[in-house]
């Protein structure tokens, strides 16, 4: 165990409203390692986000604040049943991808989709269909490619109501398509079945298991269903026995840089004190 926690960082979608400079400077005062940033987000947009010119300003900006841009987040749906927005969807993957060495980066990040008409996260019966499965295949594959051509890596994150809802079904996408240019976020709380919550020992087993050797990066939030179903709260929020969490990762992944999401700027610091006392704890 090389020590007591991940190094940290958060998703830029927290500092809605900041310019990359404010964004910086208020994850610097946390203390944060990283940052997993979206290029789309209205306040980075400024002239032609998707310039080499552009990225690498943001790069420097963030640079001299002693953040490194982990990935770029470029969740969009892999899967959407109308055919033309799915291929602009790619082409927007596959410009980012162009550009990862510019934002200092290697890693571009994206959900696995659905075939839901209105919302990339929500299930649809033909998410389970074999050929929901041979399209995503088709996708991934071509990414994973343009990744690789780019010395670049093409990072999924499942979903339970997703096509990849399992981390089985996420280790099958490994075992039919390589690791070239392919890998995964390890983000365990998104694979929690009602079923799981009830195993989170078993549960994050399997994750760990089945994906950790091909993450690079890990995501840190929580998991709940309520009324409405399935949710991914801020860590601490949830029902995820954290103190489990972080005594898998402190024992098996200690190297992953840890991700925040899923919160406000004015809750990260307790979010973060939160999570640094599940460690503590766990590696007492």
């Amino acid at each position: 165990m090389k020590g007591l926690i991940n190094k940290l960082g958060i998703m830029s979608y927290v500092y809605q409203g900041y310019t990359a400079k404010e964004m910086a400077s208020a994850i610097q005062s946390h203390g944060l390692n990283y940052v997993q940033l979206d290029p789309r987000q209205s306040e980075l947009l400024e002239g032609d986000v998707f310039s080499v010119q552009r990225a690498s300003e943001i790069k420097q900006i963030f640079d001299d604040h002693g953040i490194e841009i982990i990935a770029l987040s470029g969740y969009i749906n892999l899967l959407d049943p109308i055919l033309e927005k799915r291929e602009a969807n790619l082409s927007v993957l596959e410009r980012l991808i162009e550009l990862c060495q510019a934002f200092g980066t290697k890693f571009v990040a994206t959900e696995t989709g659905s075939f839901h008409p209105t919302n990339q996260w929500r299930y649809h019966p033909d998410n389970d269909s074999e050929f929901a499965w041979e399209a995503l295949l088709k996708s991934v594959d071509r990414l994973r490619t343009k990744a690789a051509e780019h010395r670049a890596v093409f990072l999924l994150e499942g979903y339970v109501t997703n096509v990849v809802s399992s981390p089985e079904r996420a280790r099958l996408l490994i075992d039919q398509l390589g690791t070239d240019g392919l890998g995964f976020i390890l983000d365990p709380f998104n694979y929690m079945t009602e079923s799981y919550i009830q195993h989170q020992e078993e549960a994050l087993d399997q994750v760990f298991q089945l994906i950790g050797a091909f993450s690079p990066i890990a995501h840190a939030k929580d998991a709940i269903y309520t009324e409405k179903g399935f949710d991914s709260p801020r860590a601490g929020t949830g029902s995820m026995n954290w103190q489990l969490v972080a005594s898998k990762m402190a024992q098996q992944t200690p190297d992953l840089p840890l991700i925040l999401e899923h919160l406000t700027a004015e809750e990260v610091e307790e979010t973060l004190n939160f999570i640094k006392g599940k460690f503590a704890e766990a590696v007492r």
